[in-house]
């Protein structure tokens, strides 16, 4: 029997391609709104909503993403009022649901090792039903943004200019951090809470690096988002290597490889 034939190797690539895709494409935005930090914040506030499922029986995945997105909209609604500093609240907020967490999976009675699974990833445990529910999801999304495009590139550029020009620039913010919330609940699976945010991160930074218009940025985070989850989840099975902190020490290796590379044709 071949690697491909495995049925949970099957379930990995397809649960991998799927993370992939979605998560190069939010890249984007996060990379033009210079979200790094947020997309940090909403990923580890995460781990709170994930401990309440572990401590209630309740399915872990629907506590985090209803966890999630309440604290992306507190983080959003926080860095559009301004009233603390941006980088303070995020701090704050997810330190405070990273330390909750602790605390509840401490008290929990339901505690058992498939926490490791969420907080650093195991993609060879991607079940069909978790294939379903993201394929679902990165449908929606791809339709939604599809059908956005424009409005929220312009949001973007230059929020200001955008809601002078007509555009209802409070829904797409807060319909990009929801968007962003749930799929970093959905791809923890991959490579966990705590890596999660790389994978939103990197592909865009990547991107920009060969192409500056957004249209090369979004093909090739893709393409290359793709191609790091393929051979990170092939070396991770023929290393016996964690799969998540594999594919994101891939995705980091190639980042800094290109970066180096270019400064050194530079100075030649």
């Amino acid at each position: 029997m071949g690697l491909l034939d495995l049925p949970f190797i099957q379930n990995a690539i397809i649960g991998g391609i799927l993370i992939a895709i979605l998560l190069s494409i939010l890249s984007l935005f996060i990379y033009l709104k210079n979200w790094s930090f947020i997309n940090v914040g909403i990923s580890h506030a995460t781990f709170g909503g994930l401990a309440v499922g572990f401590y209630l029986g309740i399915s872990p995945t629907l506590l985090g993403m209803l966890f999630a997105v309440i604290i992306g909209v507190l983080i959003g609604y926080i860095s559009r009022k301004g009233n603390i500093h941006e980088d303070t609240s995020i701090g704050v907020l997810f330190s405070l649901s990273m330390a909750f967490g602790v605390i509840v999976i401490t008290l929990s009675p339901n505690y058992n090792t498939d926490l490791f699974t969420f907080l650093f990833g195991n993609i060879l445990t991607i079940s069909r039903k978790d294939i379903i529910m993201l394929s679902v999801f990165t449908l929606v999304s791809i339709i939604f943004i599809y059908f956005s495009f424009r409005k929220i590139m312009f949001c973007c550029y230059n929020e200001e200019v955008a809601y002078v020009s007509g555009i209802n620039t409070t829904f797409y913010y807060y319909s990009l951090i929801v968007i962003i919330a749930i799929a970093t609940v959905l791809s923890v699976k991959l490579v966990g809470v705590i890596l999660s945010s790389a994978m939103m991160i990197i592909p865009a930074a990547f991107a920009n690096q060969f192409y500056w218009h957004y249209k090369g940025i979004l093909a090739f985070s893709v393409f290359f988002s793709i191609a790091m989850v393929l051979v990170g989840i092939y070396i991770s099975f023929i290393l016996d290597l964690p799969s998540g902190a594999t594919i994101v020490f891939i995705y980091s290796a190639m980042f800094v490889a290109v970066v180096a590379l270019k400064k050194l044709l530079k100075k030649g």
